[in-house]
């Protein structure tokens, strides 16, 4: 195991040395462009509920934070299919300044021109301090077509975020210019799909960033049945059952700025599963990344990676493609974890009304169990239409907990059926040691006593003091930004650590090394974390990976797996401070530290 070099640097010598590391294609490359029944088993009982008297564990800081944005879902009396599935958003630091800035996606009435559309998303710079300021014109990233999702990668390996929007209609991919601007390029990631969710992860080991995009279906205005009651005059949005699904895409990065379609190539060729979310991570017990898809009305699909390209669908071996039961679900977002300390990645899948949300603990060997029900995961969330999903270690506690965001789809579908509601409130899960157990939305905060109709959220430390807040993309609704007060000088005593926050910059592996694996060692919650591709629903995270250093301790020894292989350690991280690991560019060399500085 190679022992790390350590520097302690300004912030702009670090920004100069992180935009010269790894690859780089040439600067010129690219063209501008100018549900089903609840399940029958008795839910076990729950654990004691969080004390009555602490404290709120979120304060929402919208109001002063200065994102004035509301999502437009194109909802009509037609009920256009795509507007029921909302946008999502990324929380993505553009200038390389370790802030966070936003980018909200929103879609446009239907027929979508986007020459005319009136609509187009918004990207906020941070400016610290829960200060946000619109950025969209001088950044470039006002994309007017219906966009559904973000994801965000360092696709030409120079340094700076790239975006990928997927959209109804043509995609689109913006380039990071360094100079805080975004150039829309052509590299063949337009297609003509009905794009959801997206990732980017290194498929054939070539150290470049490749895509994954699910695709949910065939539809268009002009073939959108009638559904609801016609006496009534009351219409709904259809069951995704008269959505034809579509195959998801694999783009591989060409290296020229350029991708090309690969997904027969990678052995992708299994039935279509209206997708809706992805992650990629190592899920198995392999060196190599996966691929797991949430599928709505169809088996979710588990992809596992052989490093070469190809891809083997171990979907039903897996158990992961239906519920414990063998029932297909509703399914729409999905994230992956180490849940329980095992050092082994579990998921997390969101569902529809009446359908748990499900985790999948794994097993090893690529083989995991339902345990949505044991584990207190699943059945808070039975009433509620769920969709985004993070896991986050709220407290600092060493374990992830999860939130997740919920709504319903339609505004008309009370008077038809007359029972659910359009807004829904999200849920704040705590795990201790495995079990989840719900956060009351008293204690949770404020946000969680109102009601939404929610779709993307992201986790990520937007005020730079360590611990993650949260950020979310309501439909038809303005957006919402919400501080933690569960982790950094929680009032609840609830806080056993410091944050540790770590960024990894790949030299041979791919530059945001996706596929990451890095675990804390010592006392306490035994903390596994990786870089994941994707994730959520729509929207992009902070990549940086947090650890939360015991109260006891001073610092703490991390090792690192890369994606290509090998190994480092990153000894005597201080808790409370930022740091950069840079990848050896040779076998047996160590690691280069540097110390970015203290947390704020």
């Amino acid at each position: 195991m190679a022992r790390t070099g350590r520097f302690a640097l300004a912030l702009p010598i670090v920004t100069a040395l992180l935009a010269g590391c790894g690859r780089s294609p040439p600067r010129g490359a690219g063209t501008p462009a100018g549900g089903t029944a609840p399940p029958a088993t008795t839910a076990a009982a729950p654990a004691a509920p969080v004390a009555a008297a602490a404290p709120s564990w979120f304060t929402d800081m919208s109001a002063q934070a200065g994102v004035a944005f509301t999502h437009h879902s194109g909802d009509s009396s037609e009920k256009p299919f795509p507007s029921a599935n909302g946008s999502g958003l990324a929380a993505f630091d553009y200038d390389l300044d370790r802030l966070p800035d936003l980018l909200l996606a929103t879609g446009n009435p239907f027929p979508v021109v986007p020459a005319t559309a009136p609509h187009a998303n918004r990207c906020y710079h941070n400016q610290g301090g829960w200060r946000f300021v619109e950025v969209t014109d001088r950044t470039g990233l006002g994309h007017r077509g219906y966009s559904h999702g973000v994801t965000v990668g360092d696709y030409d390996a120079d340094g700076f975020p790239d975006v990928f929007i997927t959209c109804f209609g043509p995609d689109v991919l913006y380039r990071n210019l360094g100079d805080g601007t975004f150039a829309q390029v052509v590299a063949g990631v337009e297609g003509d799909r009905w794009s959801s969710s997206a990732a980017f992860f290194d498929a054939d080991a070539d150290g470049l960033l490749d895509l994954y995009v699910c695709t949910y279906g065939r539809w268009s205005p002009e073939h959108n049945p009638y559904c609801g009651d016609r006496q009534r005059g009351v219409r709904v949005f259809c069951s995704p059952l008269t959505v034809e699904g579509e195959a998801d895409a694999l783009l591989v990065n060409a290296g020229d700025g350029a991708f090309r379609d690969a997904t027969a190539a990678a052995g992708l060729t299994g039935p279509p599963g209206r997708g809706l979310g992805v992650v990629a991570a190592r899920l198995d017990d392999d060196d190599t990344v996966d691929l797991y898809v949430a599928n709505d009305l169809n088996p979710n699909h588990l992809l596992l990676g052989g490093g070469d390209g190809r891809f083997r669908d171990a979907s039903d071996l897996s158990g992961t493609a239906y519920d414990g039961l063998g029932r297909v679900k509703s399914s729409m977002g999905v994230d992956a974890a180490d849940t329980t300390g095992s050092g082994r990645f579990d998921l997390a899948v969101t569902d529809f009304e009446q359908e748990y949300n499900l985790l999948f603990s794994n097993s090893g060997g690529g083989v995991f169990s339902d345990s949505s029900e044991r584990s207190g995961f699943g059945p808070p969330s039975l009433p509620l239409v769920s969709w985004g999903v993070q896991f986050a270690d709220l407290d600092l506690d060493g374990l992830e907990d999860v939130v997740i965001t919920s709504g319903h789809v339609g505004d008309e579908r009370q008077k038809a059926a007359g029972t659910s509601a359009l807004r829904q409130p999200g849920l704040v899960l705590h795990n201790r040691g495995g079990r989840f157990v719900a956060v009351p939305d008293g204690i949770a905060g404020s946000y969680f006593q109102a009601r939404h109709q929610g779709r993307g959220l992201v986790a990520a430390d937007l005020d730079g003091d360590g611990d993650a807040d949260l950020a979310f993309n309501h439909r038809d609704e303005p957006a919402a930004l919400l501080r933690n007060d569960a982790g950094v000088g929680s009032a609840a005593g609830q806080t056993a650590g410091t944050p540790l926050l770590v960024r990894l910059v790949g030299t041979r592996s791919n530059r945001d090394c996706v596929g990451a694996i890095a675990r804390v060692a010592g006392t306490g919650p035994r903390q596994t974390r990786q870089v994941k591709g994707g994730g959520g629903y729509q929207s992009a995270r902070d990549p940086r990976i947090v650890f939360a250093v015991p109260s006891a301790a001073t610092s703490v020894d991390v090792e690192i797996e890369w994606p290509r292989g090998g190994r480092s350690a990153a000894e005597g991280l201080v808790g409370g401070s930022e740091y950069v690991v840079i990848e050896p560019a040779t076998d047996g060399a160590a690691a280069t530290i540097i110390d970015v500085g203290r947390l704020r």
